[in-house]
């Protein structure tokens, strides 16, 4: 790209162009979220500076924030911000970027949550709040706890429950999965987005997310299913009878998850994402 004075339009069709190039998938929308983040502008509010001149300080920020994606560090690191269904949230490395399949834990979750009265949820493995915060905006009956094991991550789900206020209703806690809350009163819901990659299928992924996104949230041991095992082995000692365990998993592991969970006393159902990939497992409690 040259160093000639640029139109917000024009540097954006270049830009583009030269992402599309590089096999960036869905250059024109990384180029205006980057140019965004350079500008301190909402992505929308660039459709209304089109003809604005931009300064050299602005075009070698901009530039700065093409080298580092060609160089694999992913879009919402790189801006410090991702979207999860209505919330825009601050994302660092220390935390997983929020996943479209995510969304649909809450959205499965939020079926479960009477109009009526309080519901207590806990969100395990939490990182960036994503699923807490979801839950605490969406629905207004719901009390929440989050817990993660990694501190640096808290930080950040903290700091996204100060951005919408839901930190009266919304309790963070650093500890590993529902060991901070043995002796507590039980819960309504309890959610997980948990690692549940194969240790050996790490080397596998994309650079972008093997080389960036933390492996304490992406590994889930010798079949992915560590950290998921020990979620529905404790799960129903911490729930109400009636009360639900809902997990994400990886698309070759609903049926094991359902059995694990019919093991536990868990009466489970999984259901498909938009791919319809098997990706999300409620287990109910009967007793």
């Amino acid at each position: 790209m040259s160093t000639d004075s640029w139109k917000t339009l024009d540097l954006i069709t270049e830009a583009s162009q030269f992402l599309a190039t590089r096999e960036i998938e869905n250059p024109r929308l990384e180029t205006e979220l980057l140019l965004a983040a350079a500008l301190d502008l909402r992505r929308i509010d660039l459709y209304l500076q089109f003809e604005r001149i931009l300064n050299e300080t602005e075009v070698e920020l901009f530039r700065s924030y093409v080298s580092e994606r060609l160089r694999g560090r992913p879009v919402q690191y790189i801006t410090g911000e991702a979207g999860f269904r209505l919330l825009d949230l601050e994302v660092t490395p220390a935390v997983l970027i929020p996943r479209p399949e995510t969304e649909l834990l809450v959205e499965h979750a939020l079926t479960l949550v009477p109009d009526d009265q309080s519901t207590r949820v806990l969100d395990l493995c939490c990182g960036s709040g994503a699923v807490a915060i979801a839950m605490a905006t969406e629905a207004a009956s719901v009390q929440v706890r989050g817990s993660d094991l990694s501190p640096a991550a808290l930080a950040v789900a903290r700091r996204n429950c100060e951005r919408h206020q839901v930190a009266d209703r919304l309790q963070l806690v650093c500890g590993d999965l529902l060991t901070p809350f043995a002796g507590h009163a039980c819960f309504d819901l309890i959610l997980s987005n948990p690692p549940y990659i194969n240790s050996s299928e790490i080397e596998t992924l994309q650079a972008e997310v093997r080389d960036h996104e933390p492996l304490l949230a992406l590994d889930g041991g010798a079949d992915g299913l560590d950290v998921l095992r020990r979620i529905i082995d404790a799960a129903p000692g911490h729930l109400v009878a009636g009360g639900h365990l809902l997990v994400e998993v990886g698309y070759t592991q609903a049926h094991k998850v359902a059995e694990l969970m019919q093991a536990a006393d868990l009466e489970p159902s999984v259901h498909e994402d938009l791919a319809d990939i098997p990706r999300i497992v409620v287990g109910r409690k009967t007793n």
